[in-house]
């Protein structure tokens, strides 16, 4: 896991994408990304990959966010945290084919987690995304965890231990 600082070209960056976005007739997103502070982080964790990696450009597409220098098709997903997450912790990926599970057509997921107030992020690490759904455990939307439920969506969860680490040029 990586500790990042945000800084205000981060934010910035971030903020101007937003602008751009009509989250009112949710066109081009997803069903469970048209809160407006959940597009901001996404940006921000896009902005954050962007700049660890070296890529000029994102792509923004509704099945992957970024292509890295080699070509590969990478899909940030970005949440927000009180604290440093711990190992056992979930990565998700949410589906809205609640008949099963809704995989998007990128090669890499990549998860981040930043804190609330923006200031720093954590890289938790990568993962092919075929292999994310075979490592995985399938929750149906509803499920119970205790201090959690999954109300809207069927779910993918994988810990964060189970991920790859971050290495040079590895896409």
């Amino acid at each position: 896991m990586i500790e990042i600082l945000i800084t205000p070209d981060i934010i910035d960056y971030a903020n101007s994408k937003l602008e751009h976005v009509n989250t009112h007739d949710n066109l081009g997103l997803s069903k469970f990304g048209s809160e407006r502070d959940r597009i901001l982080v996404g940006y921000i964790g896009e902005r954050i990959i962007m700049k660890y990696l070296g890529l000029k450009n994102d792509e923004d597409k509704y099945h992957y966010d970024l292509i890295s220098n080699k070509g590969k098709k990478l899909e940030v997903k970005t949440i927000t945290c009180k604290f440093k997450p711990k190992p056992d912790y979930w990565c998700t990926v949410n589906s809205h084919d609640l008949s099963g599970v809704y995989k998007q057509d990128a090669d890499f997921y990549i998860f981040l987690r930043i804190l609330n107030d923006y200031s720093k992020g954590w890289l938790l690490g990568w993962i092919a995304c075929d292999d994310f759904f075979e490592k995985g455990e399938f929750v149906k939307k509803g499920k119970d965890f205790g201090k959690f439920k999954f109300v809207k969506a069927n779910a993918t969860i994988l810990p964060i231990n189970e991920l790859n680490e971050f290495k040079e040029n590895m896409f």
